[in-house]
C-alpha cells in the first residue's frame, strides 16, 4: 500500500473541521457575523481544502505530533519548508506554488487576526521561480475544433436509430466541442447552463446567457450563436436532448447517459476525449481559452484586442458591470464569428436535416 499524501476528512482532528466551519459560517442579516471563507465558491472551497489535506498528509507522516496542537500553530516557517521539499520531489514548481498559495489561504480562513505575510511572501518567489509547463504543442486552432465538432454532429444524424444513445451522446459531444471552440467558457460555466435560464431565443437566433453565479469573474455573459450552428443547436433541444433525458425531470441543458445534468468534470472529460481521438492532442478546457488567444494573436492579429473581453479578463478599474457585460458579449460575438468565417473557407458544411 502506497503513503497517504492527502488526509481524509474522516481522520481531520476536530480542531481543523471546527476551524473551517466557522471559517465558511454564513452572513447573519442582523449583523456582520460571517466567517473569512464565506464568499468563496464551491470549486475555491475544493482547491483549498485538497492543498490543506496533503498539508495534513505530510504532517501524518512526518510529524504526527503536530496534529495534536492548534492548527495555525503548525503552520511554521520550518514545517512549511519541509512541505515544499517534500511535494517538490513528486510535482511540478507550478503545481508546488499552488499548494502553497492555497495552504496561504486556508491559514487566513483559520486563523485571520495572524500575520501570514511570510507566507504569501514564499508563495510569490515560488511562482516567480516556477516555469509555467509550454503547451503549445497541445493548442489545435479553434477553426478545426469548430470543423471536427460538426464533423462529428453530422455523423451522428445518418447514425442508425437502432444506435439511438449512441448516436445521441456523439451528437450531443459534438455540439459541446463546438460551443467551446466558439466560446471557451470554463467548465464550471457550461455545466451551469439550463434550458429555461440560460438560453433565449428571438428572431435573431439563439442567444446564451451566463450569471455573475455562474462565472468566475462573477461578471454577466452573453454569447450569440453563429448561423451556421443554429440549427444544429436546435436540433439537439428538439431531438437529442429529450432522448437523452428520458423520464427524468430536469432542467440542465447537458443530459448525461443516465439522463441526469452532465457534471462539470464529464464536460471536462468528453473535450480532452474527443481532441485526443481527432488530434492526437488531450486538450484541458483551459487549453480551448488559450487557444482561442494564441490563434486570435498569431492568425488574426487586427482582432487581438478582442482577447481580454472574450475571456473575461477585463480591467478591474472599469467599475461599471454594464459596460464590462457589453464589452465580453461583444468580444464573444466577433470571436464566434471570426472562427466561423474561417471554418467556412476550409469548405462546405452540411446542415442537420430537417425534423
Amino acid at each position: 500500500m502506497g503513503k497517504l499524501k492527502h488526509l481524509p476528512l474522516d481522520l481531520w482532528p476536530n480542531t481543523d473541521h471546527d476551524a473551517f466551519e466557522r471559517a465558511y459560517v454564513p452572513s447573519d442579516i442582523f449583523d456582520d457575523t460571517a466567517g473569512p471563507g464565506a464568499h468563496l465558491m464551491p470549486g475555491t472551497r475544493r482547491m483549498i481544502e485538497t492543498a490543506y489535506r496533503r498539508w495534513l498528509g505530510f504532517l501524518k507522516a512526518n510529524h504526527p505530533d503536530d496534529l495534536l496542537i492548534a492548527s495555525a500553530k503548525r503552520i511554521t516557517k520550518v514545517r512549511v519548508r519541509g512541505f515544499i521539499e517534500h511535494i517538490s520531489a513528486e510535482v511540478r514548481p507550478t503545481t508546488v506554488a499552488i499548494a502553497i498559495d492555497n495552504l496561504c489561504y486556508a491559514a487566513r480562513l483559520i486563523a485571520p487576526d495572524e500575520d501570514w505575510r511570510w507566507l504569501k511572501a514564499l508563495h510569490a518567489r515560488l511562482q516567480a521561480r516556477a516555469q509555467p509547463q509550454d503547451r503549445f504543442h497541445l493548442l489545435v486552432p479553434p477553426w478545426q475544433l469548430l470543423d471536427r465538432a460538426m464533423s462529428l454532429m453530422d455523423a451522428a444524424i445518418d447514425r442508425p436509430s437502432s444506435a439511438r444513445k449512441a448516436r445521441e451522446l456523439q451528437y450531443r459531444d459534438g455540439l459541446i466541442l463546438a460551443l467551446l471552440s466558439l466560446w471557451p467558457i470554463r467548465r464550471r460555466s457550461i455545466a451551469a447552463m439550463t434550458v429555461s435560464r440560460h438560453l433565449a431565443f428571438d428572431a435573431a437566433g439563439i442567444a446564451l446567457q451566463l450569471y455573475s453565479e455562474d462565472t468566475k469573474s462573477k461578471r454577466p455573459e452573453s454569447f450569440r450563436l453563429p448561423d451556421q450552428l443554429v440549427p444544429y443547436f436546435k436540433h439537439y433541444l428538439k431531438e437529442s436532448r429529450p432522448r437523452l433525458v428520458g423520464s427524468r425531470d430536469h432542467d440542465g441543458l447537458w443530459a448525461s447517459y443516465k439522463g441526469r445534468p452532465l457534471s462539470a468534470a464529464c464536460i471536462y472529460g468528453i473535450a480532452r476525449r474527443l481532441t485526443a481521438e481527432a488530434f492526437g492532442k488531450p486538450m484541458a478546457l483551459h487549453d480551448f481559452r488559450r487557444g482561442a488567444a494564441t490563434f486570435v494573436a498569431m492568425d488574426a492579429p487586427e482582432k487581438v484586442g478582442l482577447i481580454p473581453g472574450l475571456l473575461q479578463h477585463l480591467s478591474p478599474e472599469v467599475g461599471d458591470r454594464h459596460y464590462n457585460l457589453a464589452r465580453s458579449t461583444m468580444a464573444s460575438r466577433r470571436h464566434g464569428a471570426t472562427i466561423s468565417d474561417i471554418r467556412n473557407n476550409l469548405g462546405p458544411r452540411l446542415r442537420p436535416q430537417k425534423d
